[in-house]
């Protein structure tokens, strides 16, 4: 069975990486063109591009694959049995749909038909949902709307970042994948309505709970804004790891783990703390900060405490330790 896969960042290299140690005869890859990165701006593959190079595997790189007609000539004349979709970050036209004889299959970051769309491991967690989990569907013109034939729930804990969450769906949706491909494979000579009744494919309206849509993160998204709650601002940190920030007098601070957890604080001096933050105490506020019990901030109800941060330029460390590297103080306010 002959696979294309397309996908982009490092989650649908992982993905693909599974699938050619499996076995799967992988004979093209569609991925995004090569982006400038890092520090110096150099312009590097993306993460799917590098496996597949890796692999031996020939690349297609298109920046609108439904303007691209020499990629679409290229993809007809592979003759693929099967398309395989992880992160790409383009939507698919119908002529592209149609070309793969076993049609093309989406591995989804969510519980469908939970947060269609580009960033919907972010969005699970910002939203502080309690599980989440992947889908693979059947593939249509819509966004992430088609049926769907295989579905792993897993919780979110407590103590899950982005970083953590994604490399645990991405492990599902791997696995997902290799026992999908073998039960798409037996379909060979069916028709696409008859293929998906015997994969059992489960329209999307009648999968429990309501269609909401992860739209693609802005900027803006990723500046803390500290008339939020705690448990929101804790819980963006989280979703949006390790890019969340702040400002102080024009620097920028990455928050890459808060806690309103106070079993590390002296009761004396969160005490005051709380009585000084009700008195005083705005949104972006600096109410606390010492050696013993680190960096606290106010946000529109209760202080947070900093555990780790990273000022521009230097390497990440604690609370305490960035607020000597930032000359911060208390009542200082950080920009929203």
């Amino acid at each position: 069975m002959k696979i294309v896969f397309w996908g982009t960042p490092k989650y649908a290299a992982e993905n693909l990486t599974t699938l050619v140690n499996a076995g799967h005869e992988v004979i093209a890859v569609v991925t995004q063109p090569d982006r400038k990165r890092g520090r110096g701006k150099t312009l590097s593959p993306s993460p799917v591009k590098q496996a597949a190079i890796d692999f031996g595997i020939p690349v297609l790189a298109t920046q609108s694959i439904r303007k691209d007609q020499i990629t679409k000539d290229i993809l007809i004349s592979l003759n693929a049995d099967v398309y395989v979709v992880v992160a790409f970050g383009q939507i698919l036209p119908k002529e592209i749909l149609d070309q793969p004889q076993l049609g093309c299959w989406n591995s989804h970051a969510s519980l469908l038909p939970a947060w269609r769309g580009a960033a919907p491991i972010q969005w699970s967690l910002i939203n502080d949902d309690t599980k989440t989990g992947i889908c693979i569907m059947s593939m249509e013109e819509g966004l992430d709307t088609g049926p769907v034939i295989e579905q792993e729930t897993t919780l979110i804990n407590e103590s899950d970042n982005l970083e953590i969450l994604t490399k645990r769906l991405s492990n599902i949706s791997s696995k997902l994948l290799v026992k999908t491909l073998e039960r798409i494979r037996k379909t060979k000579n069916l028709s696409k309505s008859s293929r998906l009744e015997r994969l059992n494919a489960i329209d999307q309206s009648k999968l429990p709970g309501n269609p909401s849509y992860a739209r693609q993160l802005k900027k803006a998204d990723y500046l803390i804004d500290w008339n939020q709650k705690a448990k929101k601002i804790i819980k963006t940190i989280k979703g949006l790891y390790p890019n969340a920030y702040t400002i102080y007098k024009g620097k920028r601070i990455k928050i890459l783990e808060a806690t309103t957890s106070t079993n590390k604080l002296n009761i004396s001096d969160l005490q005051q703390s709380i009585i000084d933050s009700a008195d005083h105490g705005k949104p972006g506020e600096i109410i606390m900060v010492n050696k013993i019990n680190g960096l606290q901030i106010m946000t529109e109800d209760i202080p947070i405490q900093i555990i780790f941060a990273q000022l521009e330029g230097k390497k990440a460390t604690d609370g305490y330790t960035i607020s000597l590297q930032s000359k911060l103080t208390k009542k200082d306010i950080f920009t929203n």
